[in-house]
């Protein structure tokens, strides 16, 4: 049995229908090498405003991305390997819900700094979601430079409780 609620012959148990996966993952971002880059590097790297978080083609963190908005010369407004552009929905079977918590732990020695996120991700199905996502950002994600994974992990969330029932009933029934 996989981590996702799936036999060795890739069918979801009758107990993991209606539930869910969760992605859960810490990464480290180096700051000291981050700052030295210019603002404009690191907006282009990460495909939003730093100060807004808004997609470089608007104005709030809320406002869609427009990944086809070029500049006056013809250069793409969002860069296709800025961070957002390479982690972006394809299709409908990579919807995801996201989100970030970032952290800020003391320095190990010799360390400026210790600081990054902890990432979830919450779906169906991590190996039709998450992987296909994570194989763009593996190939080619211009914030790669400043990142560094820490540890991942994947849990299978049942669905929720029957009427009169308990959260994982149908682990125990037959």
């Amino acid at each position: 049995l996989f981590s996702d609620g799936r036999s060795s012959d890739g069918q979801v148990q009758r107990w993991m229908r209606g539930g869910s996966s969760l992605v859960l993952r810490r990464i480290r971002m180096t700051l000291d090498t981050w700052e030295q880059i210019d603002r404009t590097s690191r907006e282009l790297s990460v495909g939003r405003t730093l100060d807004t978080g808004a997609p470089l083609t608007g104005t709030a963190e809320g406002d869609p991305a427009d990944f086809e908005a070029v500049d006056e010369v013809g250069l793409p407004v969002i860069p296709p390997e800025s961070h957002m552009a390479r982690a972006r929905q394809r299709n409908r079977g990579e919807a995801m819900l996201r989100r970030p918590y970032n952290y800020d732990d003391p320095p190990e020695r010799g360390e400026i700094s210790n600081s990054g996120l902890i990432f979830a991700a919450y779906m169906a199905d991590p190996v039709r979601t998450y992987v296909p996502v994570q194989q763009r950002l593996a190939e080619q994600d211009a914030l790669n430079t400043w990142t560094i994974p820490i540890g991942s992990a994947v849990f299978t969330l049942p669905p929720g409780a029957p009427e009169g029932g308990y959260v994982g009933q149908g682990l125990f029934e037959g």
